[in-house]
């Protein structure tokens, strides 16, 4: 297993599910949730192509269930994106994850923090050894990251529904900075910390 050492090319698509009249710096209006919104695709120069639509926990939109029928039509409940087609040697087979983003920002009178975390379900064949398993987990990994750095972007710019373009170097540091916020479950723990001892090399 080679490090993983592509860019990210993330496009934001922001729902805006407040009334208008919310204070856009108030603490309640910084509540997002967040789902992958497409297929992610690879650049020859390695870099990772991926889009997130994000909403606030306000108004109209309040859970992730919302969020996914306002995307992909009512009655939908899953998220499900392909990354087939980042990673190498698996033609024929289909790995998929489903990321749901949370940013809640918490105050506790003059103290204010976030609480950012995006949860991960990965689908992968049977098949896959533990190689495949790690190159899977680093790719996620990584957009994963990416999509905590986007949310705390100014709600103004995510509105405006910019790409934003993370350089290799500017993602291997956002791994180390939001790396244990990036959950994929138990059974996934050992390749994580593989994936992220390889990225921090």
């Amino acid at each position: 297993m080679e490090k993983s050492t592509g860019g990210v090319s993330f496009g934001i698509r922001f729902i805006d599910s407040g009334n208008g009249s919310e204070n856009c710096y108030s603490v309640k209006s910084r509540r997002l949730v967040g789902i992958y919104g497409g297929d992610w695709s690879l650049k020859e120069d390695g870099t990772v192509n991926a889009s997130m639509a994000l909403a606030r926990r306000a108004g109209d939109i309040r859970s992730h269930g919302n969020l996914i029928e306002k995307v992909r039509g009512i009655g939908e409940s899953m998220a499900r994106v392909s990354i087939s087609e980042c990673l190498g040697g698996v033609e024929g087979e289909k790995v998929e994850l489903d990321g749901r983003l949370l940013n809640d920002p918490v105050s506790y009178g003059r103290i204010s923090f976030s609480c950012r975390a995006i949860s991960t379900e990965l689908y992968v064949p049977d098949s896959f050894e533990d190689n495949q398993k790690i190159e899977v987990i680093s790719i996620a990994l990584r957009v994963g990251a990416v999509a905590l750095r986007c949310s705390e972007l100014p709600l103004k710019e995510l509105k405006e529904s910019p790409t934003k373009y993370f350089s290799p170097s500017e993602v291997d540091e956002l791994v180390r900075i939001f790396h244990s916020n990036v959950d994929f479950g138990g059974e996934w723990r050992e390749y994580k910390e593989i994936a992220k001892d390889l990225i921090n090399i």
